[in-house]
């Protein structure tokens, strides 16, 4: 449930799917940053994952609401677009709809400080299938998680 909580603030994202099916409709420019990215939507998001959880629901809430704040502030210093523009985050929408984050420096999102940041990452989850027998597959289905790691073992155990 954390680790849904900290993708779901791009659920505001989705418009992209509608506007490059139509070519009629601009939802991923005029939502995306805007509703699942304020303060508001990461109450509501850690309330759902809480409600859904079966065991230690105050942690995940607290978990889910802090992961979901790490989202937002990798947004704000690493999501620059290619063409320079600096994309906010309009963490208080839509009481104040015209506050906006940002950050002076914020580095393009295909920038070099991301793929270090993404190669750590990877690193980590080798790291845990390696030790801790656990995938982030795990989220989605206990057979995928066994699956990956039966895949994991033959092919890069192994080698190693």
């Amino acid at each position: 449930m954390v680790a849904l909580s900290g993708m779901a603030p791009d659920i505001d994202g989705l418009g992209i799917i509608v506007d490059k099916l139509t070519g009629l409709t601009n939802y991923y420019q005029a939502y995306h940053h805007y509703l699942g990215h304020s303060i508001f939507s990461a109450f509501i998001i850690a309330s759902l994952a809480s409600a859904i959880a079966t065991t230690q629901r105050k942690l995940v809430w607290l978990l889910s609401f802090f992961v979901i704040h790490v989202h937002v502030i990798c947004d704000v210093i690493g999501s620059k677009g290619p063409d320079g523009y600096q994309w906010p985050v309009y963490y208080l929408y839509p009481l104040i709809p015209d506050y906006e984050l940002t950050w002076q420096y914020q580095w393009e999102l295909n920038a070099w400080q991301n793929y270090v940041i993404m190669a750590l990452l990877i690193g980590t989850n080798f790291y845990y299938a390696s030790k801790m027998r656990i995938t982030f597959l795990e989220v989605l289905s206990g057979k995928l998680n066994d699956a990956a790691l039966t895949m994991f073992d033959k092919y890069v155990r192994k080698t190693a």
